[in-house]
């Protein structure tokens, strides 16, 4: 497969969370004025590694030995773009670009006391949302789903459209840097035997356009384009309602309850009536929220924000014949990514959802990605997903909105 590439968004803010950690103090040795006299030092509380996407942040600079009533502070901000309240210490401010930034805080008094302390800040890129790799020589696509965190799921599609590899792994995300090892299946064309493998990429990222794989999969470098044609912005959230999964409808279907809180619950093709459809794989689990997603403005953030992260568990899988469909699924409390879309052949909401697996059998828990569809629009329609699952069903024992 091929490497990686990822977009920011435009305008950066800062909070700390996931990729950073806090700061309870500099970084770097504090330097005082002439003389013995002891200056003390500058200490920093709040967050000097935060996600650029974030809000809510807080950096405050401390100088508690210098005289309180005619203390200043300065800030050699190092390009980040942050500034610092003179008086009280206070760091705020949107970074222009993600980065790992060498600053530098000065703190004088009235009586000519002088210390400082140089420490770094890192804005860690947002690169949530799809990043496309076009292959015009094969035909084939490469598509890379990165939630906020940096969990990372990229599919290989043949040019008709058939998931012929899945890699699923954890990246880390530092400034506008992009790295880790990825768990990779890939099924040969001609053969269909399957090969495991891990893919490590490294790149970096161009804010606003795409993501530089650097020697990728040993063919040099792979660019990832960030894909902006996506129609459903949900926070983090799955629009309510159950869904169907049919990517081998011949050999079943497999059916969930989104709840309003996030709960995944698995139903039984029979409870709505399908008796002719047997379930393909029960899957349950939860949403993972992320509160940060309750600070953003819709219109700067909104093209990334169909990225969603869940721990689900499948169960009682059974996806038919060929090398991938035989494998055995079964996994509990998995780390699963999620992105929701608008599904044009249905005309209705839908969400992808990857599992890692467990790379280390084939035998064992294996890389999956599932497909599930909307079975009723926000007027409580049956959507046209109907048509596409009525080869062997009647749908007039469907109604909407659907309960079990």
């Amino acid at each position: 497969m091929k490497a990686p590439v990822l977009v920011l968004v435009t305008t950066l803010f800062l909070i700390a969370c996931g990729g950073g950690g806090g700061s309870t103090g500099s970084s770097a040795t504090d330097q005082e004025g002439s003389g013995s006299t002891d200056y003390g030092s500058i200490s920093l509380a709040g967050q000097t590694v935060v996600w650029s996407d974030e809000t809510n942040w807080t950096l405050t600079a401390a100088a508690e030995k210098l005289d309180s009533a005619t203390r200043s502070f300065e800030l050699s901000d190092g390009g980040s773009g942050l500034e610092i309240d003179s008086t009280t210490g206070l760091i705020q401010g949107g970074v222009t670009e993600p980065g790992v930034y060498d600053l530098t805080i000065s703190a004088t008094d009235g009586s000519g006391a002088s210390i400082s302390t140089a420490f770094t800040f890192t804005s860690n890129a947002f690169l949530a949302g799809h990043w496309v790799l076009p292959t015009p020589s094969t035909g084939e696509t490469l598509v890379m789903v990165v939630s906020r965190n940096g969990r990372v799921s990229l599919t290989n599609a043949s040019a008709a459209g058939e998931i012929t590899g899945l890699c699923s792994g954890q990246a880390d995300i530092v400034g506008d840097t992009f790295s880790g090892d990825l768990s990779c299946v890939q099924s040969d064309s001609e053969t269909a035997e399957l090969t495991t493998y891990s893919l490590p990429v490294a790149g970096t990222a161009v804010e606003g356009s795409r993501i530089t794989m650097a020697n990728f999969d040993g063919d040099g470098d792979g660019v990832f384009v960030f894909q902006t044609g996506a129609e459903v912005f949900n926070f983090g959230t799955i629009v309510p309602g159950i869904y169907v999964e049919y990517s081998d409808i011949a050999s079943g279907i497999s059916l969930v309850e989104v709840t309003a809180e996030g709960v995944l619950n698995a139903i039984d093709p029979a409870a709505l009536g399908f008796n002719d459809k047997r379930s393909r794989c029960t899957l349950s689990g939860n949403l993972e929220p992320d509160a940060i997603f309750a600070d953003y403005e819709l219109e700067a953030l909104q093209a990334a924000l169909q990225v969603f992260e869940a721990t689900i568990s499948l169960s009682d899988c059974d996806l038919g014949g060929g090398s991938v469909g035989s494998l055995d699924y079964d996994q509990s409390n998995a780390l699963a990514l999620g992105a929701s879309f608008m599904d044009t052949l249905a005309g209705a909401l839908s969400f992808n959802l990857y599992s890692p697996g467990n790379p280390a059998t084939n035998n064992g828990f294996n890389a999956s990605y599932f497909h599930f569809v909307h079975f009723c629009d926000e007027s409580n329609e049956l959507t046209a997903v109907a048509n596409l699952l009525a080869d062997t069903e009647r749908f007039s024992i469907i109604a909407c909105p659907l309960e079990t």
